[in-house]
């Protein structure tokens, strides 16, 4: 599976949700499976397809939120979960999340 995590999400307009909502579903070869909001982050995690060309997918949302100071796409390269948490692993960083 493929993950996008969006930093600082949660602390965009409403409009502006609806509106990436409206634009990455108009966007080629751009399927969300699962999408996962992070509340102690302030961010959203989104499940592509496999087939997806995720660092392209991540270009198109880092130029949607362009205008927008403090959002930001990362490719998320591998999930570990336990009982308690997931880990999100970056490039160099790890980020632990609560379960809900």
């Amino acid at each position: 599976m493929k993950f996008i995590y969006i930093k600082n999400y949660l602390e965009i307009p409403r409009e502006e949700k609806l509106n990436f909502f409206k634009f990455i579903s108009s966007v080629d070869n751009l399927t969300i499976m699962k999408q996962r909001v992070v509340f102690s982050e302030n961010s959203l995690l989104l499940n592509f397809k496999e087939a997806t060309n995720v660092q392209k997918a991540k270009e198109t949302i880092e130029g949607f939120f362009e205008t927008i100071p403090n959002v930001s796409a990362h490719v998320v390269n591998q999930i570990i979960q336990d009982k308690d948490s997931v880990i999100l692993e970056f490039n160099n960083k790890k980020l632990r999340v609560e379960r809900d």
